[in-house]
């Protein structure tokens, strides 16, 4: 039934469903037989390989048919209800308002028979990463039914061809993609990454080769950097009424659309290298909406100012304007004691191993090989308790915590910079936490828990006046009782 008529829709899952599994299974099958070979600890018969070949694919082709002869979606004005019907039986209803999002992704094996993914996501912390609905169709067919659906979902009509025609919300290159995946990431996975590369490259040059750094290195920065590229490709971004829309993909296209009301906070992320460059990203809080990154990214790396401006126009109601309220003076002591315990922890270490591992060195041992170990014992010694110190100070001098009308804020992070801006009204709990040093002093750490893009997430704030961290609980509680909270507003 054509998605603009009044009534109930019964789809299927396009063809294609059958054969982008079978391929997967392949792919798979390849691999192990692929390991298999390889190994030599498996000796197949060619007439027993074959058949076990056979009976796999037959097996696993006869499965995804009978599900995907067996499972029907059906649309109707208020839910969708899904029937698989296989060696159980199973229906699921899900009504369009508890809906977050409907999700496009466009694979090259959807390209090459011309057909759309869309994925249903429901505003709930469970299996976050994961829709609850798949349905793959002819894309013409599947651009009207997102239409339809997300018209539900948004309250008011959406229409393709206005998406299209929207202007982008803020410029955002190809460049400015390839640096993002660079140093866009947090610093700590490019630190090991480069530490990997940098112990294989010595091992290299006295005449070995450590395989293990090197995946280190690969999956660290390397598969990141290809990956981010790959999903963020010609980013677009785009706000219609109180929808936005992110759209981006190199081979795979994706499209993600959310209502303004979904956002539980916002983030400005500002990693080492990029805070260096002036530049930050802009991510944001969407229940549902994470499919398989950790947040909905709302800007690509791009300089702070734009950035910030960005987040006025399409959530005005999280940003305010702050004062630099840092944390006071008297949190240095608890701050830098923790890092002198931490750095005397690391030279115990260190002179444990120098001591404990350098006896035990058989002899004959190149004498490259124990000065490699004894100046990375010392370098160690040196660079562990200076990076925890340097830390500690930054630490201080760039946390702050102010509150707004809507939303209050959260600077927390020392080599890498986080802007938190959080709803009141979507915050489940609060805790105000101090240390036996800290109650000296009045102070005190406050944990914000809520619900986030992958499941529930805890924020934690900077050493600050218990008095003034513990409004932030009292906050909450007042707008549910003078009714300035009210659910309905966020669905």
């Amino acid at each position: 039934m054509h998605p603009d008529s009044p009534g109930e829709m019964v789809f299927k899952n396009h063809f294609t469903y059958i054969l982008q599994n079978l391929l997967v299974a392949l792919i798979m099958l390849g691999f192990i037989a692929l390991v298999w070979w390889s190994s030599g600890t498996f000796e197949l018969t060619g007439n027993f390989l074959q058949m076990f070949l056979v009976l796999f694919i037959a097996g696993y082709v006869f499965v995804v048919v009978r599900i995907w002869y067996c499972t029907t979606f059906v649309f109707d004005e208020s839910e969708v209800e899904v029937t698989k019907n296989t060696l159980f039986r199973r229906v699921t209803n899900i009504q369009y308002t508890k809906l977050a999002s409907v999700n496009v992704r466009r694979t090259i094996f959807n390209h090459i028979f011309g057909t759309t993914t869309l994925l249903f996501n429901v505003n709930s912390s469970v299996n976050s990463t994961v829709a609850e609905v798949n349905l793959t169709l002819k894309t013409k067919e599947a651009d009207r039914l997102r239409e339809f659906v997300s018209s539900r979902i948004l309250q008011r009509e959406m229409v393709l061809e206005e998406e299209k025609n929207t202007d982008t919300l803020v410029e955002i290159s190809n460049t400015d993609v390839i640096l993002h995946g660079l140093f866009g990431q947090p610093t700590a996975a490019s630190i090991v990454g480069l530490l990997s590369l940098g112990y294989s490259i010595i091992t290299f040059v006295l005449g070995t080769i450590a395989i293990a750094p090197i995946i280190i290195f690969i999956f660290s920065i390397v598969v990141p950097w290809i990956r981010t590229i790959l999903r963020y490709y010609n980013y677009r971004i785009y706000r219609v009424g109180d929808t936005i829309t992110v759209e981006s993909g190199l081979i795979s296209n994706y499209r993600s659309s959310f209502n303004t009301k979904k956002v539980n906070s916002v983030r400005i992320r500002q990693p080492l290298i990029a805070r260096a460059m002036h530049k930050s990203l802009l991510e944001a809080e969407v229940v549902g909406l994470a499919d398989t990154e950790s947040m909905p990214l709302l800007c690509p790396l791009k300089d702070h100012g734009t950035v910030y401006k960005l987040a006025q126009q399409l959530v005005p109601d999280l940003m305010f304007d702050t004062s630099g309220k840092r944390q006071p003076r008297r949190s240095l002591v608890p701050t830098m004691l923790g890092k002198i315990f931490w750095s005397g922890v690391a030279l115990t270490i260190c002179a444990a191993s120098y001591v404990v591992i350098g006896s035990y060195i058989p002899e004959g041992t190149d004498r490259i090989y124990i000065d490699i170990f004894r100046y990375s014992i010392l370098a160690a010694a040196v660079a562990v308790p200076l990076f925890l110190l340097f830390q500690g100070i930054l630490s201080y001098r760039g946390r702050e915590f102010e509150m707004g009308n809507e939303t209050f804020l959260f600077i927390t992070g020392a080599y890498d910079r986080h802007h938190e801006y959080i709803r009141y009204d979507k915050v489940q709990m609060t805790s105000v936490a101090s240390g036996p040093i800290q109650r000296r002093y009045g102070l005190g750490r406050c944990t914000v828990n809520l619900m986030a893009s992958r499941g529930t997430a805890s924020i934690v704030s900077g050493i600050f006046d218990r008095d003034e961290l513990e409004k932030v609980s009292s906050e909450v509680m007042t707008r549910i009782k003078d009714g300035r909270y009210d659910y309905r507003r966020y669905q």
